[in-house]
């Protein structure tokens, strides 16, 4: 029997705690969906490409990406080119000539990344079933999952890298999406639509919502939403949250590079136009890349999509542009993505991921997505990107109320729980008039809402099943796992995030507002950086766990509320760092200016 497809879930965009993704109500993809029995590939042959882990000394790549991310290393910050960091870190220059000697017999195209550390190999099926002695299996698109999905079986696992290529290769990942753009919905969601306008008519139970008790500036749209103080607009939030002040100090994303990484989610551009016109910030270009399996832009309006590109272009008003990198929906995206996201004409300042999936899906099967995963993302570290990751928007059961229910333990999402990221988790901000801070708490949600099918809305955290704790989190944590989240900031529903979406402006929560918003942050902190001649910021977190451990901190202390949701007990903030806050709310103009400087 084939295994059951992968959830792949949005962080954001959450509307009365209901995920809302492009076209659906999540995004999934396994080897082959439910929906659409998998069926031996017919006569038309088309191209599958693979993605595949190249020989490599691991050992050597986790000492530099370590090394470099350090403060007090003579090393810190000093980061090579990613051809430099491929030749001393990735596959040897014998190891791919081997590689692509072995795929040229059989027929199949190698394309080596600069770093060495994937290759994408491809050919037509019926060169990969004579290369495996199998037939390949396939999926037929729908409206809900748009992508003609393409499997290499062994019965009822995933086949091992055909025999001639074992020796050449590390990680083998047999499995292939592609997007069917006419298999989509096109523009605006009229369910998201719908879902947020009910939100704005909802008086919250049993509860009601909290208002907005900031002054929204002169020249703000006065759309219903902002009328009736239901939302956050952008201004109010940099202003609590240190980024106005970050500004006046003139670090306002010049020459900013940021990516967002988009799993199946596109935008509508002149939803883009109207926040910045309704929020009075000019609006970066948004300069799309696609993935593997991505051959044309997704024509869905995601608001998932609109909530990234939105908090982030507000946050960084001198940046020319944005990448907005879009991927496949599914493990392969993300393996896809973190590799694309460096591959560029120039690797990114940061990389925003509002994406993730509950970590028990990383088992014996999918061991070399993770695999994959950690060495690039150490590569990343390595050359320099900082990977800002939402920690989820389903409390202390990232995992469901089921798997809740069974084990009566926390569960986290993956890559959030990754060693080489910073996650955020999320809170409830309340403003004075001024729009300072008035309170500030772990984003629970269930006050004001009932019924939600799957646990939550409140932002996640607790231990991994899959990371130990990595050396950054030594001085808060006992012996044992990596523990999210990192950092948290505003996630909320009401009043939350501003977003407009379908011409209208609507409030929305989600870990995957704070994880743009702390991207454009550090975004415009490595530009400004690199104006002054030093290197980008890289790995953030033993800089911002060190920075915390000051006796001056960068860092709101969130000491009060819980992420517990339904079943699971866990997690509540309390004095220092807490697996419901992390290490509390960065201030950024504070948090600037206790970045390290390199050792050379």
């Amino acid at each position: 029997m084939l295994r059951r497809p992968i959830v792949i879930l949005s962080a954001g965009a959450l509307a009365v705690g209901l995920l809302i993704a492009p076209g659906a109500a999540a995004d999934s993809e396994g080897v082959a969906p439910e929906a659409s029995p998998a069926a031996v590939v017919r006569a038309d042959d088309p191209s599958v490409t693979f993605l595949v882990g190249l020989p490599r000394d691991r050992s050597a790549l986790d000492k530099a990406a370590t090394e470099r991310s350090t403060p007090g290393n003579l090393l810190y910050r000093d980061h090579p080119s990613l051809v430099n960091a491929g030749k001393a870190y990735g596959a040897s220059s014998k190891s791919v000539t081997r590689l692509r000697a072995a795929a040229q017999k059989l027929g199949i195209d190698v394309s080596v990344d600069k770093g060495r550390i994937l290759a994408r190999l491809t050919a037509p099926v019926s060169v990969w079933n004579k290369a495996y002695g199998l037939k390949m299996r396939s999926t037929t698109p729908t409206p809900t999952f748009p992508y003609r999905t393409f499997s290499m079986l062994d019965g009822t696992a995933y086949a091992k890298a055909p025999a001639s290529l074992r020796t050449v290769t590390a990680e083998w990942v047999p499995t292939y999406a592609e997007y069917v753009a006419s298999a989509d919905v096109p523009g605006i969601s009229g369910a998201t639509f719908d879902e947020f306008e009910e939100l704005l008519a909802s008086t919250g139970s049993p509860n009601p919502w909290p208002r907005n008790l900031g002054a929204v500036p002169a020249g703000t749209c006065d759309a219903p939403a902002v009328k009736a103080k239901a939302v956050y607009v952008p201004v109010q939030i940099q202003a609590a949250y240190g980024t106005a002040a970050l500004a006046a100090k003139g670090v306002r994303g010049q020459d900013a590079r940021l990516t967002v990484i988009s799993l199946g989610g596109g935008y509508a551009a002149q939803d883009l136009a109207d926040a910045a016109e309704c929020f009075g910030y000019t609006a970066p270009r948004i300069n799309v890349v696609r993935g593997t399996g991505v051959p044309q832009p997704f024509v869905n309006a995601s608001s998932e999509t609109h909530l990234d590109l939105i908090t982030a272009s507000a946050a960084l008003p001198r940046a020319s542009s944005i990448t907005l990198l879009e991927v496949v929906e599914g493990l392969t995206g993300f393996t896809d993505a973190f590799a694309r996201m460096l591959d560029g004409p120039s690797v990114p300042d940061v990389a925003s991921l509002s994406y993730g999936v509950c970590e028990a899906e990383y088992d014996v099967q999918y061991g070399d997505y993770l695999t994959l995963n950690e060495d690039l993302l150490r590569l990343a570290a390595i050359v320099g990107t900082s990977v800002i990751v939402a920690a989820g928007d389903y409390g202390s059961s990232m995992c469901g109320a089921q798997i809740a229910e069974e084990s009566g333990e926390p569960t986290v999402w993956y890559p959030a729980s990754s060693a080489w990221v910073t996650a955020v988790g999320g809170t409830r901000l309340a403003l004075k008039p001024d729009n300072t801070r008035r309170t500030e708490r772990v984003w629970n949600d269930l006050p004001y809402v009932s019924g939600i099918t799957p646990p939550g809305p409140a932002g996640s955290g607790g231990p991994s099943i899959l990371v130990d704790r990595p050396w950054w989190q030594a001085g808060v944590t006992p012996v044992g796992p990596r523990t999210v989240p990192d950092v948290a900031l505003l996630g909320a529903i009401r009043p939350g995030w501003p977003i407009v979406y379908g011409g209208e402006v609507f409030t929305v929560g989600g870990t995957s507002g704070g994880a743009p918003f702390l991207a454009a942050n550090l975004a415009a902190m490595s530009a400004a950086q690199r104006g002054r001649g030093f290197p980008t910021i890289g790995f953030a977190n033993a800089w911002l766990y060190s920075a915390a451990a000051a006796k001056t901190s960068p860092f709101f202390d969130v000491v009060a509320g819980s992420n517990a949701v339904q079943v699971v007990g866990c997690c509540s903030a309390y004095p220092g760092y807490d697996m419901a806050s992390g290490l509390g709310v960065p201030v950024m103009d504070r948090l600037y200016a206790t970045l390290p400087r390199p050792a050379g």
